[in-house]
């Protein structure tokens, strides 16, 4: 992986020497993120004990799966997909116009293509190829695990935290909205598209546990306090407290 590490570094250091000061954190923040998803796709790959072939496209895809989220930063100055553009599909094309993987097998390519722009998806498609769906799985519970631990670090003092990361999203105390809470209820996955403020952030990563596709992801949520420190900064309402239970049912299955 070394050569492709110094691939992807090369690219997002042009983007990070470039920027001033307050913009830089911002790229950092994503290329130390696409380093620890790497490092939990290894993880789960390990679990799984994949072939090495498997593996290896899995570990690429997970280090090159934000590429876009550097030049929609770049542009548009924000994370939030629906106020810029997706930045998923826009990765594709930045590792096909750079050639970032042009010396790798077509084949391998467009799997990781692939995982690449179904990473952010809600949903993923029925009937995609074996080899597709588990590599974009592992990519997606990588992705999850490390962004809520960045996402819980910005909330622990979000009048000081950088709020790009929180998506400009306000801390107004005992507000819910119903559709997050709706979805958790029916242990479904929310949709970011309908979050107006910092609780339902919480809620949505919460929801999270339901997409989680293997035991080594559902352990991390666990423990690393991810599942208590949400619930600790929601309201202590009866709603809220019912949705422990089933959580925690989920993610111990």
């Amino acid at each position: 992986m070394n050569n492709f590490k110094i691939i992807f570094t090369d690219f997002s250091t042009t983007y990070i020497q470039n920027a001033d000061e307050n913009e830089r954190q911002n790229y950092l923040l994503k290329y130390d993120h696409s380093l620890r998803v790497l490092e939990n796709c290894q993880g789960i790959c390990t679990s799984l004990n994949l072939n090495k072939n498997l593996t290896s496209t899995a570990n690429i895809a997970a280090l090159f799966h934000d590429t876009g989220r550097f030049p929609q930063y770049l542009k548009y100055k924000t994370f939030k997909d629906a106020n810029s553009c997706n930045h998923a599909i826009l990765g594709v094309k930045y590792i096909l116009r750079k050639k970032l993987l042009a010396n790798l097998p077509k084949s391998q390519l467009r799997t990781i293509l692939g995982s690449v722009a179904l990473h952010n998806r809600n949903k993923l498609p029925e009937n995609l190829p074996e080899h597709l769906k588990i590599t974009t799985k592992i990519v997606r519970d990588s992705d999850k695990i490390d962004i809520m631990g960045i996402l819980l670090s910005h909330m622990k003092n979000v009048a000081t935290s950088n709020s790009v990361p929180l998506m400009d999203l306000k801390e107004i105390p005992e507000k819910l909205t119903e559709s997050i809470l709706l979805s958790l209820e029916e242990c479904k996955q929310a949709s970011y598209q309908e979050m107006q403020c910092l609780n339902d952030f919480r809620m949505l990563l919460l929801s999270w546990a339901y997409d989680l596709n293997f035991k080594w992801s559902k352990k991390q949520m666990i423990n690393r306090g991810f599942v208590e420190t949400l619930f600790y900064g929601l309201p202590k309402t009866p709603r809220v407290e019912k949705l422990y239970l089933p959580i925690m049912n989920q993610l111990k299955s």
